[in-house]
């Protein structure tokens, strides 16, 4: 195939002194020239063919770039959305925790209040009761000062001899009996002694002397109550 040097550049020889070329030489360059032509033609046929796909390529890879733009710009927005919404729940959740953080903060200080009132309370009844035990021990220390003491039994025993004195008197020396009069003495202890039994005799005789108060009551023709 020639290139444009080449045919820039050609040189053919002559034929005759006159100056003309010979015929095989002109003939065999414009069989090359023929055959470059068409080398190139084809060659343009392909690239024409060539450039075609590419162009039909170009234009789908426009399409499927606007396709995976939109799928791109589809998927930024869920991004987004879901970004946005995933904000919005952990700014709830925030909020939600410190609102509860501050009730739970808000009860405790009322739980701490009322532990202390309580606390102060037991405190204001333990000073009650510890002067009221002073006061009962005060009366009970009073009170056991007022009970006598060894001293006071002993002054207490020179007055009444001063008050009261007493002599040491003998005791009665006792009599001697003889015999006969421990003789009498006996007889008369055992009347005493038989005396109630001898009145209970007499008191059941005259019960049973006194008429019975069923007389007059009567069963059967021959049977009286009053019968022995």
């Amino acid at each position: 195939m020639l290139t444009i040097d080449e045919i820039k550049n050609i040189s053919f020889r002559k034929a005759t002194l006159s100056g003309g070329y010979r015929a095989e030489d002109v003939d065999a360059f414009i069989d090359d020239v023929i055959a470059s032509f068409e080398q190139l033609k084809k060659e343009k046929t392909n690239l024409v063919h060539k450039i075609d796909v590419l162009a039909t390529r170009v234009e789908q890879y426009r399409s499927d770039e606007e396709t995976v733009r939109n799928a791109l710009l589809a998927s930024q927005k869920v991004s987004d959305a879901c970004i946005r919404e995933a904000k919005e729940k952990a700014a709830k959740i925030v909020r939600d925790a410190e609102t509860k953080a501050q009730t739970l903060l808000v009860d405790a200080n009322k739980m701490t209040a009322v532990e202390k009132e309580n606390y102060l309370q037991l405190q204001s009844d333990a000073v009650a009761l510890r002067n009221e035990l002073i006061e009962i021990y005060r009366s009970h220390i009073k009170a056991i000062d007022d009970l006598p003491t060894s001293a006071d039994i002993e002054d207490t025993r020179n007055s009444l001899d001063e008050k009261y004195p007493t002599n040491e008197i003998s005791e009665p020396r006792q009599e001697e009996y003889t015999e006969s009069e421990q003789a009498e003495n006996t007889v008369a202890n055992n009347e005493a002694e038989s005396a109630p039994e001898s009145i209970s005799e007499e008191a059941n005789n005259a019960a049973s002397k006194r008429p019975s108060k069923f007389a007059h009551l009567k069963f059967g023709n021959n049977y009286d109550v009053s019968a022995e």
